[in-house]
């Protein structure tokens, strides 16, 4: 039987969730997780050693290195090939600001004077499952091999990590969707564990216009158009 991964204790969530190049085509955006972007923060920002980093992150020196590795190329391939670079999911968990051993105090301490400011200042981010060919709307949301991802600034178009999982597609894709600190996902159908995740996380959830393709029905949600969506399925178990 596999040891079980421990989670990684991170500090606090980057302000800045994405970054996208001068000149946005139509290639996958790079998704750093939330440990890799701790890594980076901690070593090449705050100047600690691999085994400093372990201590502050609750967790071996090897393992570090190995997510450090992984986090340097990332944001290689994202500098070098031009492609948007995201910052969401990964393996961890938030540091509540109260274990003193090895905690840095940076941004934990401030974590809970800041949410509510955050809810409020959060601005309209629309997430819209894609089928292959990245235009149309996918039927079923969690296996989207892709999701549009829009606000006022523009869209992207992202990877979905959870199309490929043999179980739980729903729910990872729907945590997804809430490490992207969306507002609102626009779908044909939802399933209702995800339903209950957007829910908890105030995310609303409307219905997709099948005559439309996601651009439009992107632009159709941002103009306030689009119904919600009332009636959730109880799953598909991976079956489109």
């Amino acid at each position: 039987m596999p040891r079980p991964r421990k989670c990684r204790r991170v500090c606090g969530l980057p302000e800045n969730r994405g970054f996208v190049p001068e000149t946005i085509g139509a290639e996958a955006a790079v998704v750093l997780n939330v440990d890799e972007y701790e890594t980076l923060r901690l070593i090449d920002r705050e100047g600690l050693s691999q085994e400093e980093c372990g201590t502050y992150m609750d967790i071996a020196r090897a393992t570090v290195q190995q997510i450090y590795q992984s986090a340097r190329k990332k944001v290689a391939d994202a500098l070098v090939e031009g492609r948007p670079l995201q910052i969401a999911g990964g393996h961890y968990r938030l540091c509540e600001g109260e274990e003193v051993a090895g905690c840095c105090g940076k941004c934990c301490r401030k974590r809970a004077c800041n949410r509510q400011k955050q809810q409020e200042e959060r601005k309209m981010k629309i997430m819209i499952p894609l089928d292959e060919d990245k235009k149309s709307v996918c039927p079923v949301f969690s296996r989207a091999p892709y999701f549009l991802c829009g606000d006022e600034s523009g869209a992207a178009v992202l990877e979905n990590p959870a199309a490929s999982a043999q179980s739980g597609a729903g729910l990872q894709a729907a945590q997804f969707v809430v490490d992207q600190m969306a507002t609102a996902v626009v779908t044909m159908r939802c399933g209702q564990n995800a339903a209950d995740i957007f829910q908890e996380a105030q995310i609303k959830i409307y219905e997709a216009d099948r005559a439309k393709d996601a651009s439009e029905n992107l632009t159709a949600c941002q103009g306030g158009t689009l119904a919600e969506l009332t009636h959730f399925h109880a799953g598909y178990h991976g079956i489109r």
